[in-house]
């Protein structure tokens, strides 16, 4: 069987090895055979190809790395980042608020976010801009590119990414995975950047998309090839074993599959996350997603990924076409009628005065026309198609500037172009 015939067998053959295994698979079973001892965030950190271990266990840099025969296909952060030049970054002194205020939901702040748990608030409150990115599938050019267009990222005269944002808040709305070569990297590049961020009061915030999901479930139809070498790297294969896409494939399963290490940092992501008055999903929330609760829905996606005993695949956040992860009841850019568009505006409306907010922000549908709004500015598009493995569309996200103190104004809402490609007029 050739390559592209293996590569279409993998959904089939990583079910089949996830139910033997009874749904989960860790590291552990790749590679050199060592027990798990530490945690699945520190080894995944420790694993990541930003600092790639030698042979003999010692670290070395990226340049050393970049310089071995099997490492010369990889595009590491420090060159995606060397590489995009003449895209100048909005800073962050002179577009931020100062200072971050207290959550309204478990008294913590944007920037006080700690690891995922059971019970975490959703709910944050923060007087701090705040920069949504849309779907970005494993393209790390385009990654490096809009974090510079957001002003929150510089390159350090050693070539490596550093937080310039000050307090700013980023939510990335999901879709890190899939159709490109390099979602690992971007994963990694985003957990260090979120470090940096909340040293300077500021924060990262990741939510999970259909396509994290998938990956979890073990279906890697949009998996490239480079996505399967990358998953070989990280898994810590030797060169000559990480070149078989067997081989590939079985340290996909484990990393992904739940309670693997991967999975496992997935599952601090979130499902529906609210700052202020602007509530953020993949896909879309729906009234009986409210009914049932975003805080448990939160909670049953992260102990189902971290492969919790008695945990189950939560089915209204990723199980059906009008799933959080999978809605696209909003995400229409031109509606069949009148009735349909007002129908759909009338059920947005009722969920944000459920959970009182005054607008969503959703990715998952790439829109022809760049970001945009509808719904007198309820609803919010974000995904434009960006990934190289999509549309390659030009780096675009939104700023959303939170209201003077004390004011009873809405927050107020910018899109930021790497470029004028998109038609004007669209909010």
């Amino acid at each position: 069987t050739d390559a592209n015939g293996e590569r279409g067998m993998a959904t089939a053959m990583s079910m089949r090895v996830l139910r033997a295994r009874g749904g989960s698979a860790s590291a552990s079973t790749v590679g050199s055979g060592r027990p798990r001892s530490r945690p699945a965030r520190e080894r995944f950190l420790a694993a990541a190809p930003l600092a790639r271990r030698g042979r003999r266990g010692t670290t070395r840099t990226i340049k050393e790395a970049a310089g071995d025969e099997d490492f010369k296909d990889v595009v590491f952060v420090a060159r995606a980042i060397s590489s995009v030049s003449g895209e100048e970054g909005r800073g962050g002194s002179d577009s931020s608020s100062s200072g971050n205020g207290s959550s309204g939901n478990g008294g913590q702040g944007a920037g006080e976010e700690t690891g995922r748990s059971p019970h975490q608030p959703y709910v944050f409150k923060t007087d701090a801009r705040v920069v949504a990115i849309g779907d970005l599938h494993g393209d790390l050019h385009k990654t490096v590119s809009v974090l510079k267009l957001a002003g929150v990222l510089e390159v350090s005269k050693e070539g490596q990414p550093v937080w310039c944002g000050g307090d700013t808040v980023v939510v990335q709305v999901g879709d890190i995975l899939d159709r490109g070569d390099h979602e690992i990297q971007i994963l990694h590049l985003f957990l260090r950047l979120k470090e940096q961020a909340k040293e300077e009061g500021g924060d990262v915030f990741l939510l999970n998309g259909n396509h994290e999901s998938l990956n979890i479930c073990g279906d890697f139809r949009y998996v490239t090839s480079g996505g399967f070498r990358e998953s070989a790297r990280v898994a810590g294969l030797p060169p000559e074993m990480a070149s078989r896409f067997q081989a590939q494939l079985k340290a996909r399963i484990a990393l992904f599959a739940p309670g693997g290490p991967i999975a496992q940092e997935l599952a601090n992501s979130y499902v529906a996350l609210q700052i202020n008055d602007t509530v953020f999903a993949h896909g879309g929330i729906m009234p009986h997603h409210v009914d049932y609760g975003l805080g448990k829905l939160n909670e049953e996606m992260s102990r189902w990924m971290r492969g919790e005993k008695g945990s189950r695949s939560p089915i209204l956040a990723m199980g059906s076409p009008d799933s959080v992860l999978w809605c696209r009841e909003y995400s229409r850019e031109m509606w069949n009628n009148p009735v349909d568009r007002n129908r759909s505006c009338a059920i947005l409306s009722k969920v944000l005065d459920r959970i009182g907010a005054n607008r969503m922000v959703v990715g998952h549908t790439p829109q022809e026309r760049g970001c945009n709004c509808a719904c007198e500015g309820k609803i919010w598009r974000i995904d434009v198609g960006m990934s190289s493995g999509v549309c390659n569309a030009p780096a675009q996200i939104i700023e959303i500037q939170p209201p003077a103190e004390g004011s009873s104004a809405s927050s107020h809402i910018t899109v930021i172009s790497a470029e004028e490609a998109f038609p004007k007029g669209l909010a």
